[in-house]
């Protein structure tokens, strides 16, 4: 097979249009004020016992949670179970037959200080120019140099397991950071076998269920996950050290405390489900069965390469001599961090010690999240050890096979090292990524180019570079594909390189041979496959001699629909429809089976322009007859005329076609029809003339004065868009909704993004019914009457917002829920089917392939166009990939 070269500026490109740090700097350089964090609450108020049994059995935690005041029962540990309590007396617990013992608890304090007020002040802890660490003496460089280190990677694909209070999984900063369980479902069922029903996400083991987020008593944990992953250039609040990585929020406890043996639990847990490193902003002293609990969880995290990142404490002591766990334990795989300055200094709550604290990060007055949505300035080591968490994350992207202690040992040779911090720390250093790249496998380069694209034959670009030698070269190109949240290796998909055509297998890949080659510089491939509608992930990894050069990389291919599909995909509704919109030939929008039209809205006149005589609403009449028609005539018609003809801008869905029923007419709602009001001829205005239906960019005509009855709300409409923002939204429909909440409302767009969350106003957030890359079905709350921005967020961090764009008015009708297709299309989502991360009903709903929903922890679903995808570890990882942006070029990601 013949290679192609490629200019080396194609490379060069790839390095300038990548995730450079300056550009991330300047998108929050100038933030609103930030409150200065109050303290991090009380717990859930809970007395918490530790339990010894003469045997472990499911029947003595039955026994346990049926004494009355019992809140919850777990094993934490061999025969001992965790007893979280109200009111009830050790004595009562040991009257429980089996027990044998009972003790309290131990619980640590997170260690997070509280400031007084100052002026906000962002990003000096990232890079510190020297003016911008508000409150505090500042010196420039004195930072993480987080730029640099994005220059090599920013974490994608790898996981830091946060072990704290909770999660603010509705964050701007944290928005597509959430870990997914790749092997577990959300809702009841556990079909990964751990245990834990429903722990798609993480868990909470303070409250003994899948809530990760913990509500009023997370905010310690939101704000240490912020400081690891907090998503950059986004245009809200700061950024995290790693903005590409996973979190997997494991609730340990709740305010300002957290129980040392549920932290053992959720450190194995973490272990166990893929963490690359894991978070510890808490400790105390203590010891006893719960401090050999703690390190034997260590010590298991250990044997499986998984570094512990541990706070050294906010007492301002000496770790060498006055003792706190897990701080000073002397375990090989604990990292221990002491908090600096802006300034170099040893901050002066933070902990030291010349043989247990391994060394300083930033931790005085850091901006991060809170869990109300805004942002605090915090301090505290709780904030320094995270910095380090989320630089480990990327210390294993470019070290994939090394061990924990080889890990170690690169993140400590690689520290600043500072007057201030010697003979206080094992390094005398404070973190550093300025030289990361140095470890990075430099043995291949990759350029990705033309990675967006229209549905149908796509043709990305991939320029390799390689100072290896002459040989026999072979690549591999690999395809995954999004489907319902999750990345699955799209399988016997043809892909053809130099007119040579290979399908590619279960794992995704296909391989193809590249002959004899004197040398790999400069090679420049385009594969050619038709996709449709989607996003998609392209791997490249490159061989010599059958032996892999460098590391597979992979970079994030989105594909929208076909120009002049009218922005619709496979299994998506009519932009400005509700979704369920079916084909001709299928059931009316709208309708209830049988046919009959509810809620329909004026009778559609007959061609030449007879008025309709019926109110809109009218009730059924006797007998079953459609609303708002005359008993024995037809919907759509006037008494004695004919129906008009279909598709005829302005008439009114479920307008009859021979052999079947019409589909709505684009921009409206089921029943209704757009830019009219009460009382008039449909598609016009007083006085007017018909607007063109379906023009981009307009709202349709607003009543005109009078046009609607007084104390009533206005009619709701379709708002059309120009492609607004990165999802390209087109439509929202309807735009008025009932103070009382509930109204289904659609958005659609031509890259939607996957299991996204729709804001409505500054706080309140709707429900997702159903998501595709083409149509957004939600479920409003209900708010107080007034007009209010509509904001989706992807999970990847990048958002639109829609200024004013929903409407709330007392006594609004709420839209239809759409009904089920006789016939759906292939791979129309089934109404009310669950978006990803919301829980299952308990019989999984027709309208998947097969006709039954299928197990997520089945290895082979069908996609939405009948594509063959495969289950893969090596796709599933990739979650975060969506925040990679190679809309011009980029070197894509190490996996």
């Amino acid at each position: 097979m013949n290679s192609k070269r490629v200019l080396g500026a194609t490379l060069a490109s790839a390095v300038v249009a990548g995730y450079a740090g300056a550009a991330v700097w300047s998108a929050w350089a100038a933030p609103p004020p930030i409150e200065v964090a109050s303290g991090f609450g009380e717990g859930d108020g809970l007395t918490r016992y530790v339990l010894t049994a003469d045997s472990r059995s499911a029947d003595l935690l039955t026994a346990l949670e049926a004494v009355p005041g019992v809140a919850s029962a777990q094993w934490v540990d061999g025969d001992r179970a965790l007893v979280a309590t109200d009111g009830v007396t050790p004595e009562r617990l040991r009257a429980v037959a089996g027990v044998t013992d009972v003790t309290e608890s131990t619980s640590v304090p997170v260690f997070g200080t509280v400031t007084d007020p100052l002026f906000p002040q962002y990003g000096w802890n990232l890079e510190n120019t020297g003016g911008n660490a508000t409150g505090q003496a500042a010196v420039a460089d004195a930072d993480v140099d987080a730029t640099t280190g994005w220059d090599t990677g920013t974490g994608v694909g790898t996981v830091v397991a946060v072990v704290d209070s909770g999660f603010d999984s509705d964050h701007p900063e944290l928005t597509g950071s959430l870990w997914t369980n790749p092997a577990e479902r959300c809702g009841s069922s556990d079909t990964d076998g751990n245990g834990l029903p429903g722990d798609c996400h993480g868990w909470n083991f303070y409250a003994n269920n899948a809530d990760i987020d913990n509500g009023s008593l997370g905010s310690h944990g939101t704000s240490v996950s912020g400081v690891v992953g907090a998503r950059a250039g986004n245009g809200f609040g700061s950024a995290g050290v790693a903005p590409g990585v996973s979190i997997m929020p494991l609730v340990a406890g709740g305010g300002s405390t957290v129980d040392i043996y549920l932290c053992a639990r959720a450190i194995r847990y973490a272990v166990d489900h893929g963490a690359d490193v894991i978070n510890a902003s808490w400790g105390g002293a203590f010891g006893g069965h719960a401090l050999e609990t703690l390190r034997s969880a260590i010590a298991y995290a250990e044997a499986h390469g998984v570094l512990v990142v541990a706070a050294a404490g906010n007492d301002g002591g000496n770790r060498d001599t006055s003792i706190v766990y897990p701080a000073s334990l002397p375990e090989p795989n604990v990292v221990t961090v002491g908090s600096s300055t802006a300034a170099d200094t040893v901050a002066a709550h933070s902990g030291y010690g010349a043989t247990s604290v391994d060394l300083f990060a930033p931790g005085l007055k850091v901006a991060a999240p809170w869990n109300d949505g805004g942002m605090r300035q915090v301090d505290g080591t709780s904030f320094a050890a995270p910095h380090v968490a989320a630089a480990v994350a990327l210390y294993r992207a470019v070290l994939p096979t090394a061990s924990a202690a080889e890990l170690k040992r690169a993140l400590l040779a690689d520290t600043d090292r500072v007057a201030a911090f010697a003979g206080r720390s094992v390094t005398g250093g404070r973190l550093s990524l300025a030289r990361i790249g140095a470890h990075a496998d430099d043995t291949v380069r990759y350029a990705f180019t033309s990675m967006t694209a229209r549905a149908g034959t796509v043709t990305p670009t991939v320029g390799i570079s390689s100072p290896a030698g002459t040989g026999r070269y072979t690549v591999d190109v690999g395809l995954g594909m999004e489907h319902e949240g999750q990345i699955w290796a799209l399988a016997d998909k043809p892909v053809t390189l130099d007119g040579v055509t290979v399908a590619t297998d279960d794992a995704g890949d296909a391989r193809f041979d590249l002959g004899s080659l004197s040398a790999a510089d400069g090679i420049a491939l385009s594969p050619a496959m038709d996709l449709g509608a989607g996003r998609y992930v392209l791997t490249v990894q490159l061989y010599r001699d059958g032996e892999a050069l460098g590391r597979m990389r992979a970079a994030p291919l989105l594909v929208s629909p076909a120009a002049g599909s009218g922005g619709t995909g496979p299994g998506t509704s009519t932009p400005g429809t509700q979704p369920g919109t079916p084909t001709p030939g299928g059931t009316t929008p709208g309708t209830q089976p049988g046919g009959t039209t509810p809620g329909t809205g004026p009778a559609t006149t007959s061609p030449g322009g007879t008025t309709p005589g019926t109110q809109p609403g009218a009730p059924p009449a006797p007998g079953g007859t459609t609303p708002g028609t005359q008993p024995g005539t037809t919907p759509g018609t006037t008494p004695g005329g004919t129906a008009p003809n279909p598709g005829t801008p302005g008439t009114q869905p479920g307008t009859p076609t021979p052999g079947g029923t019409a589909p709505s007419t684009p921009g409206t709602q089921p029943g209704t029809t757009p830019g009219t009001t009460p009382g008039t001829t449909p598609g016009t205005t007083p006085g007017g003339t018909a607007p063109n239906p379906g023009t981009p960019g307009t709202t349709p005509v607003a009543p005109a004065p009078g046009g609607t009855p007084p104390g009533t709300a206005p009619a709701p409409g379709t708002t059309t868009y120009p492609e607004v923002g990165p999802f390209r939204i087109t439509s929202l429909s309807p735009n008025v909704v009932d103070t009382a909440g509930g109204t289904l409302v659609t958005i659609t767009g031509v890259a939607l993004p996957s299991a996204p969350t729709v804001r409505i106003g500054t706080s309140a957030t709707a429900t997702v019914v159903r998501s595709t890359t083409t149509s957004l079905l939600v479920r409003v709350p209900a708010r107080t009457a007034g007009t209010y921005d509509v904001t989706v967020f992807a999970r990847d961090g990048r958002s639109t917002v829609l200024p004013g764009a929903l409407t709330y008015a007392d006594g609004a009708g709420t839209a239809p829920a759409p009904t089920r297709p006789t016939t759906p299309a292939p791979g129309t989502p089934t109404p009310g089917t669950p978006a990803p991360g919301t829980p299952a009903p308990a019989t999984p709903p027709p309208g998947t392939p097969g006709g039954t929903a299928p197990d997520p922890s089945a290895g082979v679903r069908t996609g939405p166009s009948g594509e063959r995808l495969v289950r893969s570890d090596r796709f599933a990882g990739l979650g975060s990939i969506w925040s990679v942006n190679c809309s011009a070029s980029c070197t894509g990601v190490a996996v």
